[in-house]
């Protein structure tokens, strides 16, 4: 029997999932504040090193997210979900059992892992069960409550830490991956039957029916350099991840060089994070009425002002305004340019090519662990802010040249008149 699609008739599956993303993003978002602290001021290592655990986290997630994409659209979603829990155990058993800094690098291992099965997973999922007519509204609310749920992690663990040190942190987040795992296994169900729906809906056979036919290679080849939207969106996910490593990973030593408190710290980064997330509950459901390309330019506009005022603005208040400019932006181009895949993808191989946008998206903490570590080491601080500020603003430009619109109102009323 065909599904129907819609927030509205999926409401209770459609919410199980906003609470793994939730889970999700309070995962990720213990390590924001105090990992970096850590690397710095209590295993003394170098800034190159001190980056190394985003670069392993890149370095898994990014391949992972292909993986998980197109296994995804072979077994189902939710069998993925649970895996990606599963890869959150380990990641706890290091941080809470083994105080060095190699066992930190090797954590974000399994962290990248977690992140790019189960993310990814309830993306997809939400995706199958809203159908085009509120993907970005559905894009919106995931990336919104997944990006609070870090928010909420950043501010917490900093406090934790200032009080009873970085255990208390990782204990938290111990909790969240359990409560992860026995969600995703009593109260999520699989959407391989809106999928087939929206299948038979779809208005472009012929592109779907040669896009079916790609093998693994044929597809990253395709989403990656020919299809000029797809490849513009994954070339933008990689720039958008090289800023976030900034934020993540050069703010806090940036802010802490200034002799900033670590709770201040967290209220910066917290800040960009928390306007990441709830300005993405507006930023969605735009793109449904106006397009996703407008909202995306602006999104990396307004990132590169805000690190770039970053820079030269002084004090708490100053700082946090010009966090939220940055995450502003942030919240306008993320959720759009996972939308934008979306609406190019065949809905059968939505998770595979999703999966090779993901990977470029997330390889950009790969990039940034490195050539921002690089930087860092060679420049300083400020230098390798303004540095990627100018890649931001490049990014901004080839966008408008190479991306074309892919969501409008004669879009959806051939979908509708089906």
């Amino acid at each position: 029997m065909p599904k129907q699609h819609g927030i509205g008739p999926n409401r209770g599956q459609f919410l199980w999932l906003v609470a793994n993303t939730i889970l999700v993003g309070l995962t990720v978002g213990t390590e924001r504040t105090i990992v970096p602290l850590l690397g710095h001021q209590v295993y003394h290592v170098g800034a190159l090193s001190t980056l190394a655990f985003i670069a392993s986290f890149g370095l898994a997630k990014a391949p992972l997210n292909l993986v998980a994409g197109r296994w995804s659209d072979r077994v189902g979603r939710r069998r993925v979900l649970i895996w990606g829990w599963i890869f959150g155990i380990p990641m706890i058993a290091l941080l809470l059992a083994v105080h060095a800094w190699w066992a930190v690098v090797v954590a974000n291992v399994f962290l990248g892992a977690n992140q790019a099965f189960a993310w990814t997973m309830t993306i997809s999922a939400q995706l199958d069960l809203v159908g085009p007519h509120q993907r970005g509204l559905a894009m919106g609310i995931n990336e919104a409550t997944g990006y609070l749920g870090v928010t909420m992690a950043t501010w917490l663990s900093g406090y934790l830490t200032g009080f009873v040190g970085s255990t208390g942190a990782f204990t938290f987040a111990a909790v969240v991956v359990g409560v992860g795992f026995i969600t995703s296994l009593l109260f999520i169900r699989d959407t391989r039957a809106w999928v087939a729906t929206e299948t038979q809906l779809s208005t472009d056979r012929v592109h779907d029916a040669e896009v079916r036919r790609h093998s693994a290679w044929r597809s990253f080849v395709y989403t990656s350099f020919q299809e000029p939207t797809l490849s513009a969106a994954s070339w933008a996910g990689l720039v958008n991840k090289l800023a976030d490593t900034v934020a993540w990973g050069v703010l806090p030593l940036y802010l802490a060089a200034r002799h900033v408190p670590v709770m201040d710290i967290a209220w910066v980064s917290g800040s960009y994070t928390g306007a990441w997330g709830f300005g993405q509950f507006g930023t969605g459901s735009l793109s449904d009425r106006i397009g996703r390309k407008i909202p995306i330019v602006t999104g990396f506009v307004l990132l590169g002002a805000g690190f770039m005022g970053l820079l030269w603005v002084r004090g708490l208040w100053p700082w946090i305004v010009m966090a939220v400019v940055a995450g502003g932006g942030m919240a306008l181009l993320y959720p759009n340019l996972n939308s934008t895949v979306s609406d190019v993808a065949p809905p059968d191989r939505r998770g595979s090519i999703l999966g090779v946008y993901r990977l470029w998206r997330d390889g950009g903490y790969f990039v940034g662990g490195v050539v921002v570590g690089v930087l860092l080491s060679l420049m300083g601080s400020f230098s390798t802010i303004l540095v990627v500020v100018g890649v931001v603003w490049v990014m901004a430009g080839i966008l408008v040249v190479r991306m074309r619109e892919t969501h409008g109102p004669q879009k959806l009323s051939r979908v509708s008149e089906m």
